[in-house]
């Protein structure tokens, strides 16, 4: 039973953020958080699902892996910026270099993150950037 404040369904205002990662585990980890933190989420186990997720049902923030089968997080990157240009990515690797988040932020990545991060921070990094859309409309 709903209750007023479960908000898993709808999103807090309509904020829905898309997961793309392969780990079953990690995608559900990522999920349990940001569905407490008020979020709808989906989810795509990679590339090629999170765009077939984005034709079916469009969100307003996209986290995805960057290392996954068929369709890498930076050619999703590169077919965002394509055909969904106002998503917000942040892109999450545990291969992560300067070099790697320089070419990630040029070919259309809004934030990046490497792993091991805190679960927390990518929690704070969603929260700020649905803060700073709501203030800026």
């Amino acid at each position: 039973m709903s209750t007023p404040t479960d908000t898993s369904q709808s999103g807090a205002n309509g904020q829905t953020v898309l997961i793309v990662e392969d780990d079953a585990a990690t995608r559900r980890l990522y999920k349990f958080l940001l569905t407490n933190g008020g979020y709808a989420v989906l989810e795509a186990e990679d590339g090629v699902a999170a765009l077939e997720q984005l034709a079916r049902q469009r969100c307003d923030l996209v986290i995805t892996d960057m290392n996954m089968p068929r369709m890498d997080g930076m050619d999703l990157i590169r077919a965002i910026r394509r055909d969904y240009n106002d998503l917000y990515v942040i892109l999450i690797t545990a291969f992560g270099t300067p070099d790697t988040q320089k070419q990630a932020m040029r070919i259309g990545a809004n934030d990046y993150l490497a792993k091991p991060f805190d679960f927390e921070e990518l929690e704070r990094r969603v929260r700020s950037y649905f803060q700073n859309r709501t203030q800026s409309v």
